[in-house]
């Protein structure tokens, strides 16, 4: 789902509030592009492992088709962190003001 019906969901149904969100995709096109690599540079120790070629042109495919689509931003991906009000603070956690809790 998008980030308006994530967010809309959380305001209807839970206290959790948003305390970051990171757009995470171009770092996820990266992360693909590494697991295509190095899939590639393994394919003799794939092949052993009984995985044909069709198999083998289909995870290729899959990987940079994924890849592409987050270099291109047809696909997203975020990283939310939620917090909830009266909850014990972290130490890596901003302050939150809970003044406004329902």
């Amino acid at each position: 789902p998008c980030v308006s019906a994530l967010s809309g969901a959380l305001a209807r149904s839970s206290d959790l509030r948003l305390v970051n969100l990171e757009d995470i995709g171009t770092s996820y096109a990266m992360t693909l592009q590494a697991w295509r690599q190095r899939f590639l540079a393994r394919l003799p120790e794939v092949r052993a492992l009984g995985y044909d070629e069709r198999f083998i042109r289909m995870w290729e495919f899959y990987l940079a088709y994924c890849e592409a689509g987050f270099r291109e931003r047809a696909l997203g991906d975020v990283q939310m962190l939620l917090h909830r009000p009266r909850a014990r603070t972290s130490p890596w956690l901003p302050a939150v003001d809970v003044s406004c809790a329902r």
